[in-house]
């Protein structure tokens, strides 16, 4: 992504693009702790 989008992002714009990118690598995100599970 582009600096000048990313920097142009809100926190929550900023959240979903980490969150969706770290899913494409198979890790899940904890919505309720807002952090990454550890994997098993």
């Amino acid at each position: 992504m582009p600096f000048d989008v990313a920097f142009s992002l809100s926190a929550e714009e900023r959240l979903a693009w980490v969150v969706a990118l770290g899913t494409l690598d198979g890790r899940v995100f904890d919505f309720s702790r807002l952090c990454w599970k550890e994997p098993p």
